[in-house]
């Protein structure tokens, strides 16, 4: 939520952005002292799994659901209280967002909950996370075990991609389930750029011919990182750090001077100074066109042989107070009729992560609005999986002293 992901983008990366590092270390360095303070084990009652769906939702029925999650995404807020409240009302469950700007946030209120001891169940019930945030909790222990496989829509994921089963290439595990699918997508206009680069070699070549014209923005910013991070997962280190130093001079004022963030570069687009555009939200060329930002002949397009792709969940405290409720609304969020909706065009353009295969073709169709749209990519290609959590801060780092420099 990674997360919701920055690594989440202070949201889950995807729609999703980035944890504030140094609030996160702290946390990180106190989880296994705080554990030990309070025993080591979460809440000690019935696994998720016991007794069947029908009993779920029964006890479901008059929770009031806490989603803690990252709110600065209007068209998000406005997706969830124009369809998913409505849905989880249908079956007795009212659900309370609770806005945070940072999902470090969220994970902190659960460790403070622990911290306190008292055994009482936590105010924390579903947070929308992934990366280093969940990865952080699960060394903890902080997240209700064996239930996300469970879920009667589980059915429809497939577990077998290691994007899904792994999230930052730590393994789930039944930990958090998942909800968006986020991919590293690129923008170019048709009418500046008629036939634009689609691999790393010809982006190289593009830049040569054309000094100026490109450029990503600074790590740590989270789409500068991502894109420092598909070219290392796709040459590996060596050869991806000597791709950066050889693509640096030919970039926007020769390299020396980078956006601060994906806002600014997309200015920069939008003003004509640089003919690319990125971001891990494959729906970001349909926004900017539709807020006038991108002109209505920018295209988005994959860069490379795999896509970098990641997915963001959610997950369920292991003291939450309404357990069953929580599992209910995963379980909605994983309806195929929601992802539908989730994935239109007019809604919000993020890809689904269902296996629209084991849909049946009336649900499948559902999905053929995305594919119609000039703005949003019909096939995301073949996933590049992220690098280890872990691994984020030092390739960062390296950046820093190599490139920057």
């Amino acid at each position: 939520m990674m997360t919701a992901h920055r690594l989440n983008r202070s949201r889950p990366t995807g729609v999703l952005r980035r944890v504030r590092r140094g609030r996160l270390l702290p946390l990180l360095a106190s989880l296994p002292l705080l554990l030990g303070a309070c025993g080591g084990d979460p809440v000690a009652d019935a696994p998720a799994g016991a007794g069947t769906w029908s009993q779920t939702l029964a006890e479901a029925r008059g929770q009031t659901v806490n989603w803690w999650m990252y709110g600065g995404d209007a068209r998000i807020n406005a997706y969830v209280r124009r369809h998913v409240t409505p849905a989880a009302a249908r079956l007795g469950v009212k659900v309370r967002q609770v806005r945070v700007t940072d999902t470090a946030d969220a994970v902190q209120r659960v460790v403070a909950q622990r911290r306190a001891g008292s055994g009482a169940r936590g105010e924390v019930d579903l947070i929308w996370i992934n990366g280093e945030n969940f990865a952080s909790g699960k060394r903890a222990r902080l997240w209700l075990e064996d239930w996300a496989r469970r879920l009667p829509n589980a059915r429809f994921v497939d577990y077998g991609d290691p994007t899904v089963a792994r999230d930052f290439q730590v393994p789930v595990d039944g930990q958090e389930s998942p909800w968006s699918r986020a991919a590293l997508v690129y923008a170019s206009d048709s009418a500046r750029v008629p036939g634009p680069p689609r691999t790393l070699d010809q982006l190289l070549a593009w830049a040569r011919a054309h000094p100026g014209r490109f450029t990503y923005p600074a790590p740590p910013d989270f789409t500068g990182s991502a894109f420092v991070r598909q070219v290392v997962q796709s040459l590996g280190e060596e050869r991806g750090f000597a791709y950066l130093r050889e693509l640096k001079p030919f970039m926007y004022r020769s390299g020396e001077v980078l956006p601060k963030s994906e806002a600014e570069l997309n200015e920069l687009f939008g003003n004509t100074k640089v003919d690319f555009a990125m971001s891990y939200d494959a729906a970001f060329v349909l926004s900017a066109v539709r807020k006038g930002q991108f002109p209505d002949t920018a295209r988005p397009l994959l860069l490379g042989d795999a896509t970098l792709s990641n997915v963001s969940y959610v997950t369920i405290p292991a003291d939450a107070a309404h357990r069953a409720g929580a599992q209910v609304l995963a379980n909605l969020l994983l309806d195929p009729r929601l992802q539908a909706l989730k994935a239109d065009p007019e809604v919000l353009g993020i890809p689904t992560v269902l296996d629209v295969d084991r849909l049946e073709p009336a649900q499948r169709r559902r999905f053929a609005a995305a594919e119609r749209s000039p703005y949003l990519l019909g096939d995301l290609g073949t996933p590049l999986q992220e690098l280890p959590a872990e691994r984020v801060a030092p390739i960062e780092a390296r950046w820093k002293r190599e490139i920057l420099r």
